[in-house]
């Protein structure tokens, strides 16, 4: 009402806005922002994409493919090998309906198992004659690779076992032994 009464019609706002192109300002750099992430995504595809053309470039040299489609076919061929060996697959016992009674006798073979003492026995054997002072040495006969062969014990570490059969000496595992007796002393 002040300035009704002198005399000014005319009303005035009590807010200026000193900048009006704020706002623009404010929405370009938002625009600005996402078009710079979306740049920023981009250059990281294309980062990667290189990286795996380079990837792909050098195996290509070095004959990554080569040696793996190499590997691949010597697989296939130690399987076609191995494959007359394998143990054939037991049929899967079918669904017999009620109507036929039919009594099947399921035979479950169990596979021996050594026993402990026999194992550790071998063990003990075994490691007592390594250590052993006796000039020659004792001979002794045990199951080796399914053979009976008589061999010399000239020393053990951990589960590797050192042997002279005739005149060859070879390094074996002391799991491979089996029934170990001391024939010669």
């Amino acid at each position: 009402m002040l300035n009704n009464e002198k005399g000014n019609n005319r009303a005035k706002p009590r807010i200026y806005d000193v900048r009006p192109e704020s706002t623009k300002q404010v929405f370009s750099t938002r625009d600005s922002r996402l078009q710079e992430q979306e740049q920023r995504e981009e250059s990281e595809q294309e980062q990667t994409l290189n990286k795996e053309e380079k990837l792909e470039k050098v195996k290509r040299e070095f004959g990554v493919y080569e040696a793996m489609a190499e590997i691949e076919r010597e697989i296939h061929t130690a399987s076609q090998w191995i494959e007359p060996y394998r143990e054939q697959k037991k049929p899967e016992p079918q669904v017999i309906q009620e109507e036929q009674p039919v009594v099947e006798e399921v035979v479950i073979k169990k596979k021996k198992r050594k026993p402990k003492q026999k194992q550790e026995s071998v063990a003990e054997t075994i490691t007592r004659l390594a250590y052993s002072r006796e000039e020659p040495r004792p001979t002794c006969v045990a199951h080796l690779f399914g053979e009976e062969r008589e061999f010399e014990v000239l020393g053990i570490r951990g589960e590797m076992v050192k042997i002279r059969i005739g005149r060859r000496v070879r390094i074996i595992r002391l799991s491979d032994l089996e029934s170990v007796k001391v024939i010669k002393r």
